[in-house]
C-alpha cells in the first residue's frame, strides 16, 4: 500500500491533492514534453479517465515566465494538474490557486498558493530518487490502489530521467519493491527486433562507430560468431559473454566515466499485460516526445491502438535523426577551460545529444551545453556527471544565475538542467556559465 512506503505528511498532501481533483468533472493536465512527462501524462490521464474525469493534455516545453505563465492562462480557471514542472515556475502564477503540482525538481523557496507536491520536500534526492513519473504514480495510488497496473509507465519515466543507472534508488526502490510482480531479465542493455538492428540503433548505450553504421555491427557480429538475426533474449551464456565482453572494451576506449560503463548492463523487465519490455516502452514514450509526436504514446496507452504503427515508425525516425546528430555534433563541438558546448542541428534536440555526449562520447571532467537556436530566443540543455557534482557542481544554479544575467530564465537539477535565453547572447551565457562553474569546482 502507498502509505507503507512514504510518510504521512507525504500522504496527507497527495491525499489533499486527490480529493481537489475528485471535485471536478473537467481538469487541465500539463505536463513537460519529454519522456519522463508523457510517461507521467500516460499514468495521470488513465487515472483520471478511470475516476470519470474529463482533462485536456497540454505539453510545457518553455519554462520561463511569459511562457509558462500564457500556457496555464488558456485555461485559467479550470483546475491544473501539473507534472514534472511546476515548483520553481509557481512564482509565475502567483495570483491562481486552482492546481496541483507533481514535481521534483529544484525550486526556490515560494509559498505556493495552491498545492504543490516536490519529492524534495519530503528529503528524497530529485535527481536520482524521484522523476515526474514518480510523483504521477503516487497521486494516482492515492486516487486508487487498483492503479498499480500503470507501474511500466512509472518505469519508463525513471529510465527516462537516467535515474535507474545503478540500479532503483530511494523512493523509486520503495515504489518498484512494493508493486513490480513482473518478470526481471539481468542483461546487456540493448533491445530490437534482432542483434543486429539492437546495436546499430542503439543510443544508450551509444557505441561510436557501431551505432548507426550497420556494416561494422556485421563485421563485429561476425567475429564473435554470434548470429545478427538472432534477438539478444535468445543468446545463450556463451554469447552473451562474447558480446558484452567486446560492447565493454568498446565503451571503454571511448574514455567515458563509470556511469556510461554501468549502463551497458541493466535489470530488464517484461511487461506482459502491455507486451512490451522496459527498454522498448521507454524508447517509443522518449522517441515520440522527441520529435514532437508526444500525444502519439499517450494516445494508443489509453486504449487507440490505431497509432501502434505511426508510434513505431516515430521511434525509428528520432533515433535515426540522433544518432546524425551526435556524431555532427560532436565534430563541432567546443570548449573553454570549464565546459563544452555545440549547437544542435535541430530544435528540441539538444537535450539528448547533450545527454548521450555527456554519458557516452567524453570524459567527465567538464559538463556540456548545447544551444537550440529558435527564431524569438535560444533553448539550452547541459548536462554534467555524477563525478562532477559529487565534486560541488550545480547546473541548476549553473542555469539559473547565468541566464538571469543574460535576461533569460532556467533551472533543472545539480545533473541536468536548462535554460531560454535571448539571442545572440551565447558568447557572455557560456562566459557567465564558466565563470560559476569555476566557483563550484574550483580547477578542472
Amino acid at each position: 500500500m502507498i502509505n507503507d512506503i512514504i510518510n504521512n505528511d507525504f500522504y496527507s498532501l497527495l491525499k489533499k491533492g486527490s480529493e481537489k481533483i475528485r471535485e471536478n468533472d473537467y481538469v487541465r493536465v500539463l505536463a513537460h514534453y519529454d519522456g519522463d512527462g508523457v510517461s507521467s501524462a500516460i499514468i495521470l490521464t488513465n487515472a483520471l479517465k478511470r475516476e470519470g474525469i474529463k482533462f485536456h493534455l497540454s505539453y510545457v516545453s518553455s519554462l520561463d515566465e511569459k511562457g509558462f505563465r500564457q500556457l496555464y492562462e488558456e485555461e485559467k480557471d479550470v483546475f491544473t494538474i501539473m507534472v514534472d514542472a511546476g515548483s520553481d515556475q509557481a512564482q509565475f502564477i502567483s495570483d491562481y490557486n486552482n492546481y496541483v503540482i507533481l514535481d521534483h525538481h529544484f525550486h526556490r523557496d515560494f509559498k505556493a498558493p495552491g498545492i504543490n507536491i516536490n519529492a524534495r520536500d519530503f528529503g528524497y534526492n530529485g535527481t536520482t530518487e524521484a522523476c515526474g513519473a514518480t510523483m504521477a504514480f503516487l497521486m494516482a495510488l492515492t486516487m486508487n490502489e487498483d492503479n498499480k497496473d500503470l507501474l511500466p509507465f512509472f518505469v519508463s519515466g525513471v529510465m527516462a530521467d537516467k535515474q535507474d543507472i545503478g540500479g532503483f534508488k530511494g523512493l523509486n526502490a520503495s515504489i518498484y519493491n512494493e508493486y513490480n510482480k513482473n518478470k526481471t531479465f539481468h542483461m546487456i542493455n540493448i533491445d530490437g527486433s534482432n542483434i543486429h538492428e539492437a546495436i546499430t540503433y542503439s543510443t544508450d548505450p551509444f557505441f561510436y562507430n557501431l551505432t548507426g553504421y550497420p556494416d561494422n555491427v556485421n563485421e563485429m557480429l561476425s567475429s564473435l560468431n554470434i548470429d545478427p538475426e538472432k534477438h539478444v533474449y535468445d543468446l545463450d551464456n556463451a554469447e552473451m559473454l562474447r558480446l558484452g565482453k567486446a560492447l565493454s572494451l568498446r565503451l571503454l576506449s571511448q574514455n567515458i566515466g563509470i556511469d556510461g560503463i554501468k549502463y551497458l548492463e541493466t535489470d530488464v523487465i517484461m511487461f506482459d499485460e502491455i507486451k512490451m519490455s522496459s527498454k522498448l516502452l521507454s524508447d517509443i514514450i522518449d522517441g515520440n516526445s522527441r520529435i514532437g509526436a508526444n500525444s502519439i504514446p499517450v494516445q494508443y496507452f489509453l486504449g487507440d491502438k490505431s497509432v501502434e504503427n505511426e508510434m513505431n515508425s516515430n521511434r525509428r525516425i528520432f533515433k535515426t535523426k540522433l544518432i546524425d546528430y551526435i556524431y555532427r555534433s560532436k565534430n563541432n563541438i567546443k570548449e573553454n577551460d570549464y565546459l563544452r558546448y555545440f549547437y544542435a542541428p535541430e530544435s528540441e534536440m539538444a537535450g539528448p545529444i547533450t545527454g548521450t555526449m555527456a554519458l557516452y562520447l567524453f570524459d567527465v571532467k567538464k559538463p556540456i551545453i548545447g544551444f537550440n537556436a529558435g527564431t524569438e530566443n535560444i533553448k539550452v540543455s547541459s548536462r554534467g556527471t555524477r563525478h562532477l557534482v559529487s565534486r560541488g557542481l550545480n547546473l541548476s544554479v549553473v542555469m539559473r544565475e547565468a541566464s538571469q544575467r543574460v535576461g533569460g530564465s532556467g533551472g533543472g537539477h545539480d545533473i541536468a538542467a536548462g535554460a531560454v535565453i535571448p539571442l545572440d547572447t551565447e558568447k557572455k551565457f557560456i562566459d557567465y556559465c564558466s565563470e560559476i562553474i569555476k566557483s563550484q569546482l574550483g580547477s578542472i
